[in-house]
C-alpha cells in the first residue's frame, strides 16, 4: 500500500467498527491523561480500588481513546501507575506470554477495518526490542479484502496472538469470499468474511496449520449466525460477518476455537474436522443446564480437559451492537459432558453486582493463582478481579464508557529491562533558588531510587515514585549538569545523559 493510501485508510477506518464498534461523539467528556515534564508520553489514568488482597503482577492491556484517536500497547501496575507504553498505533491481543523459556509480549499491529484487521503480530523481549515479527503473505494465500484492489504487506487479523509450547503462533485472518447466502435471506451469489485460523512457525514463518470455517460450512452452518444481514453480503466491500472467529487455543493437536456472532465454541481435530460443537443458545452437540446458556462471547480457554469432560471459561458478552437489548456481562466456567449425558453444567458465574458491566464487544477473562481471576470488558473500559469466593477484591478504570477500550487485560509477573537510558529534565526555580530534577524510565519495573549527580558528587538521592519522579535539589546554578543513576533492580547503576538545568 502507498504511503497516501495508507494515510487515508488510516483516517477512514481509524476505529475498530463491529468488533470495536464506539462511535466519536461531539462533546463527550475526555478521560483525563497522566503528562510527565520527562517524557513525551501521554496515558491514561488508571483509577484503582482495592476491596481485598489481589495476586502479584503487572497488568497488560492496549489502552485506545476513541476521542483522541490514539492507542499504545502498555503495562501498569496495579496501584495505577504506569510502568511501559509503546508507541502509538492501532493494537489489539496483547498477551505476555513465554518463548523458549523466556518472558515475552506479543500483540498485533496493522490497519483496521470493520471488525477485523491486516497486520502482523510483534514479538518482544524484555527489553521492549523486537524479536519476530510474525506475518501472513496475502498474495501467497490469495486473500481478498473489501478494499480490492488496495493491498496489504500482512493479512493477519486482530483478535490473536497465542503462542504454544512448540514456538508456533495461533493466529486468525478474514478472507472475503463468494458463498451462498440464499439459506438466511440473502443473495445465492453473496459475500462472506470468511474467517481462518493459522498456527505459524514464529522464527521461521512457516505455516503449519490453516482452517477455514466456509470450507467447513457442512458443520458451521449459516443457520447458526446470530448476526442479521442488514443488507450485507450483496457485495465484496460489504461481506456478511459468518464467523467472526475471536480465539483459538491449542490442546494437543486440537484447537479451541470461538466464534462469537455463531454464539459458538468448536473444537477442531488437526485433519480440520470439527470434533464437537457447543453453541450457546441450542447447545449444538450438548444439553444446555439451568443457566448456562451464552452468546457473543470472548476469550474461550479450558480449564480443565480430559476425554470424558472439559471445564470451560469464557467473557460472556450477550450482547453486541445489533440485538436491540442490553444484556449483563459476565464470566463464565462451564463444565462439558463430552460422552454419556453431554451436559452443559454452571461451574462459576461472576459478575460486579455494584457496578454491573454491560459490554457491547471484546473482553477477556484470566484465571490466576490461588483460584482469583482477572475480567476485563473490552468496550468498557472496566478491569476486575475476584478471590477463590467469587469476591471482587479489586476494580479498575482506565476511561470514561464510549471513550476508551481495550481488547482484553492480563495480569502478569514481568521484569523490565529497558535497553534505553533514564529520561531526565532539570530546571531551576529562581524563587527558591531550588533545583528541580525529574526522571522516569520507560518499561522499568524494579528502581528503588535514584541518585542525582552533579559532576561526580552526589547531590540528592530519593525513592523512586511512580513512572516519574520529582527529586528537589539544592545548590546548583543555571549552568551545572546533572545526570541520574538507578539503584536496584536489573538496571542498578544504569545512568542518563548528562543535562544542563534549566528554568522552569
Amino acid at each position: 500500500m502507498s504511503r497516501t493510501a495508507m494515510g487515508r485508510f488510516s483516517q477512514a477506518f481509524i476505529l475498530f467498527a463491529s468488533c470495536f464498534s464506539v462511535a466519536k461523539s461531539a462533546g463527550k467528556e475526555l478521560w483525563p491523561l497522566q503528562k510527565f515534564k520527562s517524557s513525551s508520553i501521554q496515558t491514561p489514568f488508571m483509577n484503582v480500588t482495592k476491596m481485598g488482597t489481589a495476586e502479584p503482577g503487572f497488568l497488560f492491556l492496549t489502552p485506545r481513546d476513541i476521542i483522541r484517536e490514539t492507542g499504545h500497547p502498555a503495562i501498569y501496575s496495579d496501584d495505577g501507575q504506569l510502568i511501559w507504553q509503546g508507541p502509538s498505533g492501532n493494537y489489539s491481543a496483547l498477551q505476555p506470554q513465554m518463548l523458549n523459556n523466556e518472558p515475552v509480549i506479543a500483540y498485533w499491529s496493522g490497519d483496521v477495518s470493520r471488525g477485523f484487521g491486516f497486520g502482523g503480530i510483534t514479538i518482544v523481549n524484555s527489553s521492549y526490542d523486537e524479536i519476530h515479527r510474525v506475518t501472513l503473505d496475502c498474495k501467497a494465500e490469495n486473500f481478498v479484502t473489501i478494499y480490492d484492489p488496495m493491498t496489504f504487506a500482512s493479512c493477519i487479523d486482530i483478535h490473536e496472538s497465542e503462542i504454544t509450547d512448540n514456538g508456533t503462533i495461533l493466529v486468525t485472518a478474514v478472507n472475503v469470499t463468494e458463498a451462498d447466502l440464499s439459506a438466511i435471506g440473502g443473495p445465492k451469489d453473496g459475500w462472506i468474511q470468511d474467517a481462518l485460523v493459522y498456527e505459524i512457525d514464529i522464527k521461521t514463518n512457516e505455516i503449519l496449520f490453516r482452517w477455514s470455517a466456509y470450507e467447513h460450512i457442512d458443520q458451521m452452518p449459516l443457520r447458526d449466525v446470530r448476526a442479521p444481514l442488514d443488507g450485507s453480503g450483496g457485495n465484496k466491500t460489504d461481506p456478511y460477518g459468518y464467523p467472526h472467529l475471536n480465539s483459538i487455543s491449542k490442546y494437543g493437536d486440537s484447537y479451541l476455537v470461538s466464534s462469537r456472532y455463531m454464539c459458538s465454541l468448536f473444537f477442531i481435530a488437526s485433519n480440520g474436522s470439527v470434533t464437537w460443537h457447543l453453541h450457546g443458545q441450542t447447545g449444538g452437540d450438548f444439553e444446555l443446564g439451568l443457566d448456562t446458556s451464552f452468546c457473543y462471547q470472548h476469550d474461550a480457554r479450558f480449564k480443565f480437559q480430559s476425554d470424558e469432560r472439559v471445564t470451560i471459561s469464557l467473557h460472556n458478552n450477550e450482547h453486541a451492537s445489533f440485538t436491540g437489548h442490553t444484556s449483563l456481562t459476565t464470566g463464565m466456567v462451564l463444565d462439558v459432558e463430552l460422552q454419556g449425558s453431554k451436559r452443559v453444567t454452571l461451574k462459576s458465574r461472576m459478575w460486579d453486582s455494584t457496578e454491573p458491566v454491560y459490554a457491547e464487544s471484546q473482553g477477556s477473562y484470566q484465571s490466576l493463582g490461588n483460584g482469583h481471576v482477572l475480567q476485563q470488558h473490552g468496550s468498557t473500559p472496566k478491569i476486575e478481579e475476584y478471590d477463590e469466593n467469587g469476591t471482587i477484591v479489586m476494580r479498575a478504570r482506565f476511561g470514561y464508557d464510549k471513550t476508551m477500550q481495550t481488547y482484553r487485560t492480563y495480569r502478569y509477573p514481568w521484569v523490565g529491562r529497558p535497553a534505553t537510558k533514564p529520561d531526565v529534565v532539570a530546571c531551576l526555580d529562581g524563587k527558591n533558588g531550588k533545583s528541580t530534577v525529574y526522571v522516569s524510565w520507560n518499561g522499568a519495573t524494579d528502581v528503588e531510587y535514584w541518585k542525582v549527580y552533579s559532576g561526580t558528587e552526589v547531590k540528592e538521592t530519593a525513592v523512586r515514585n511512580g513512572f516519574e519522579t520529582t527529586i528537589l535539589v539544592d545548590g546548583l546554578t543555571s549552568s551545572d549538569s546533572v545526570v541520574v543513576a538507578a539503584v536496584g533492580g536489573v538496571g542498578d547503576g544504569m545512568r542518563s545523559e548528562s543535562v544542563t538545568v534549566g528554568q522552569c
